[in-house]
């Protein structure tokens, strides 16, 4: 399972002002015993959500009618919920799915040998420090030696498992762009932008501010004008750079040191964008082991699969993704008589007690999903409503 991370929530102080009349005094007594009512139906309904999903399902059913969430779920091909499944969302790293499925073909195809070692200074040349969560730092702590030499396949592995942005743009150097864009072209997806290297976006900012000669004060708006395919390029042409001269880890500094929360916010809207539908569609496809020859699905669960304790699961995978302003899930998972769950959640603008609720219950609620038969009707009743 994925380590998640919470916030810190801020708390609310309400502050009464005393009357002096003693009418003032009755008609505000009467006021306040009305709001405490409607406080204490509001608690109980609080109290009487599910500890451990409630919350996020609440969430889920108050923006049904907003572009802040979209939802599909599946139980056998049969919806469990479906919610805005053409809005195009930011996928953050939900689109190393892609990138996992591209390496898997290119494996079958012997295009790659996911056994051949590489340089860790050659995975490195991607890495920012401090704009990953720890993951890249945590993926390689696992490793036997942390700076020597290490396979493709143990990259992808940290990629999928430890969600690693440099590892991610390492293999779209060893993969080719063009490559990982032809297989999203491939699957016919309908609202699948075109992908771009992660860690390069992370220079964007300082890429425009030194080209447009800006102040820090003109930036967002800046980056915001620009538009997407001169965004994408501009990512892609660091990406190339990078591949003769990598950057500097002063460099590197220096690029990270503009991303303040409005330039994040930018830098979290651009992300590749994609809906619900394609990535339930992607999902189910590989659940379901049928589109692929048996080496390609072979190679993909080396890289893309969860151990689930609950031996009735024979099959199960999970790719989330966050930035300070989204949190998405998607997952895929098979029970021993059969039985197919496909879920894809993709959340944004959330605030920080939306994302702390979303970063404690995302967990709790795809596990709920695949293992609770009561649970998938009570969301399919809640959210029919």
């Amino acid at each position: 399972m994925k380590k998640t991370y919470a916030f810190l929530l801020c708390s609310l102080l309400l502050l009464l002002a005393a009357c002096a009349s003693d009418n003032e005094e009755e008609k505000e007594d009467k006021e306040n015993h009305s709001g405490q009512a409607d406080d204490s139906e509001d608690n109980n309904e609080k109290q009487n959500l599910d500890p451990a999903t409630g919350l996020l399902m609440d969430f889920i059913k108050e923006n049904q009618d907003s572009e802040r969430v979209s939802f599909l779920a599946t139980w056998n091909d049969e919806p469990i919920a479906e919610m805005n499944t053409e809005l195009a969302m930011p996928l953050a790293s939900v689109v190393k799915i892609m990138i996992a499925m591209e390496f898997a073909g290119q494996a079958e195809a012997g295009d790659i040998d996911p056994s051949q070692t590489v340089a860790m200074e050659e995975v490195d040349k991607y890495y920012f420090p401090n704009t990953d969560g720890g993951a890249h730092d945590a993926w390689k702590s696992t490793l036997e030696d942390e700076e020597g030499d290490v396979s493709l396949e143990q990259i992808a592995q940290g990629m999928m498992d430890f969600s690693s942005n440099a590892n991610t743009d390492y293999l779209i150097e060893r993969l080719g762009l063009e490559e990982v864009n032809n297989r999203v072209e491939e699957l016919d997806l309908n609202h699948h932008e075109p992908i771009y290297p992660l860690t390069a976006s992370i220079a964007i900012p300082q890429r425009v501010m030194e080209e447009k000669h800006l102040e820090e004060g003109e930036l967002e708006a800046a980056l915001r004008d620009v538009d997407d395919d001169a965004y994408r390029q501009i990512a892609s042409d660091l990406f190339e750079e990078w591949q003769e001269e990598p950057l500097s880890a002063e460099e590197k500094e220096e690029a990270s040191a503009l991303l303040d929360m409005p330039i994040q916010k930018v830098w979290s809207d651009r992300l590749t964008h994609a809906t619900a539908e394609d990535y339930h569609h992607i999902m189910a496809m590989l659940n379901k082991k049928e589109y692929y020859s048996e080496a390609f699905y072979d190679e993909l669960d080396a890289i893309f699969n969860m151990d689930v304790a609950n031996e009735s699961i024979v099959r199960a995978a999970q790719k989330g993704g966050s930035t300070a302003f989204v949190l998405n899930q998607a997952v895929y998972a098979e029970d021993a008589d059969g039985n197919r769950l496909e879920l894809v959640l993709f959340t944004n603008d959330l605030n920080l007690s939306e994302l702390e609720i979303a970063t404690m219950q995302m967990q709790a609620l795809t596990d709920k999903l695949i293992h609770e038969k009561d649970f998938r009707e009570e969301v399919r009743e809640m959210l029919a409503e």
